[in-house]
């Protein structure tokens, strides 16, 4: 079965699009450099604001394998960056925004994007999540079987300077012949 078929009949339950200019990202890596110790300190504090610790963790991996800055790195930056983004904007399909964490909780501790054998983008929701932030434990607790009913189907892309991400919060397959999203807590603007 390919992608295609195996996602036939799944309801999208939210959307989102970004798009960044990847000379923004080379910008930031070059004036603070991840190898340079003063650099790396800075960069690092930058990091954590949009970046999970798994991808951190990614990242310096990559560092070491490239070392030095390259296109590859800035584009795998830019890439969970836009994810990101455009993940809040599909997850604000479902739930209004003020009943989210902040955008930065949301993308440095909820997410985290990982890819398949095949190199295929993949957003996760950390499953620690409600231990490592027990102040959201009522979002937890109103909206966590989302993430159990509910994936991102995400794809990037780039050309030249641009890369786009999107992100569709779908039904998970076991999800789309069954019970339906409208069990939702959703609260209305």
């Amino acid at each position: 079965m390919n992608f295609a078929s195996g996602n036939i009949g799944r309801k999208i339950v939210g959307t989102g699009v970004d798009i960044v200019y990847l000379p923004r990202f080379a910008r930031l890596l070059e004036k603070y450099p991840p190898s340079d110790p003063s650099g790396s300190l800075i960069f690092n504090k930058i990091a954590q604001k949009f970046m999970h610790e798994k991808e951190r963790s990614h990242l310096s991996d990559l560092l070491v394998e490239e070392n030095h800055l390259s296109p590859l790195l800035y584009q795998y930056i830019a890439g969970i960056w836009a994810l990101k983004e455009c993940s809040l904007k599909a997850l604000c399909c479902l739930i209004s925004k003020h009943d989210l964490p902040p955008a930065q909780v949301v993308y440095a501790g909820m997410l985290y994007k990982t890819q398949n054998e095949e190199g295929v983008p993949k957003l996760e929701f950390d499953k620690r999540f409600e231990q490592k932030y027990p102040k959201y434990q009522q979002f937890s607790k109103n909206y966590g079987s989302i993430f159990s009913k509910c994936e991102f189907l995400v794809s990037l892309s780039h050309d030249k300077d641009y890369l786009i991400g999107a992100a569709n919060l779908v039904e998970r397959k076991q999800e789309a012949s069954s019970s339906r999203i409208n069990s939702f807590p959703v609260k209305l603007n």
